[in-house]
């Protein structure tokens, strides 16, 4: 089914959302849980090494039906670990715009004038998770960076957390649309998140960026563009939710739209009502989403919660150091 940047499902929202010294101190501070970690991705348990081998193994592997097959990540939707208290509203450092929002360099087809435009640098993520051997889908999108390769998503959209692993044969198709993939498919180079997160499997950390390959010449951003990225700004922003729910009653072959206001939730995130189902897993929350552009400010990702609410970190100071940390990784 052939589309032409076209109008995405707009939902009807609920909302109108001391210094440590020695090896000791050594030790706790890279054990933190804002501390970054790292992996080379793998394919097939190969570390994915260059581009054209990369992208030949995960062609192999990621066949039309198998792709249909793969299952949504649940956002998890128990009482989650992490700092659900007290409700804080206010930022903890200065607001800070970290990367600015850059469009496409290879032209797009032009946007369809409805609700809400789907954006082609929202996209759907699919990779196989080796501690239950199953193959899962969530969402994510991309951010400008000097290297113009990074997607952002959620951190349990590329490892298992706490006393599990690394997620393998990663990969991110920009637009996926019914099964198809009219910018092309991106493999995973590098994957990075919180320590807080993998170690601690707290949803306060559940954030990543991935670095991807090349496709050809062509880098990611250039294709279809980079969203930009804010920290430390209010938490009750009027902001666009975009993901590809594919629970019940949505499949996973087309982006959803929630727009609304966040709302402070405990200390460490964000929440926001709508009825995103898993599979959106990763999909960002966009500051001033503009239909024109299909460009917005990401803000938070989509992280965990029951199906009508969505739980996502805040985007602070630690955010910041976790993008700049990687937006120069080529």
């Amino acid at each position: 089914m052939t589309r032409s940047r076209q109008a995405v499902m707009l939902l009807i929202t609920l909302t109108t959302v001391a210094t440590v010294g020695g090896q000791a101190g050594a030790s706790a501070a890279a054990s933190a849980p804002n501390s970054a970690t790292s992996a080379v991705a793998t394919v097939n348990g190969t570390a994915a090494t260059d581009a054209g081998s990369t992208g030949a193994a995960l062609e192999a592997y990621w066949t039309p039906e198998r792709m249909r097959s793969a299952i949504p990540a649940d956002k998890p939707a128990a009482v989650p670990t992490g700092s659900t208290g007290s409700t804080s509203d206010k930022p903890t450092g200065p607001a800070t715009v970290a990367a600015a929002p850059q469009a496409a360099s290879v032209k797009a087809t032009d946007r369809a004038n409805l609700n809400v435009n789907a954006s082609i640098t929202v996209g759907k993520i699919f990779f196989h998770d080796e501690s239950d051997g199953k193959d899962y889908v969530c969402s994510g999108s991309t951010i400008n960076n000097p290297t113009k390769n990074i997607v952002v998503t959620a951190g349990h959209c590329v490892h298992g957390g706490k006393g599990k692993k690394w997620h393998t044969n990663w990969q991110f198709v920009p637009y996926y649309d019914h099964g198809s993939r009219p910018y092309g498919t991106w493999w995973a180079k590098q994957l990075t998140s919180f320590k807080g997160w993998t170690q601690n499997g707290s949803y306060d950390w559940d954030l990543a960026f991935v670095n991807v390959w090349p496709n050809g010449s062509t880098r990611l951003v250039d294709q279809v563009g980079g969203n930009g990225l804010i920290v430390n700004y209010a938490k009750n922003l009027y902001v666009t939710l975009l993901a590809y729910p594919a629970g019940a009653p949505y499949d996973g072959s087309w982006q959803y739209a929630c727009q609304g206001n966040m709302y402070a939730y405990g200390s460490e995130q964000v929440g926001f009502n709508c009825l995103l189902t898993g599979g959106a897993s990763g999909g960002p929350f966009l500051y001033q989403y503009s239909d024109a552009t299909g460009l917005g400010y990401v803000d938070s990702v989509i992280s965990h919660g029951p199906d009508t609410i969505n739980y996502g970190p805040y985007f602070d100071t630690d955010v910041l150091n976790l993008y700049n940390g990687v937006a120069n990784y080529s």
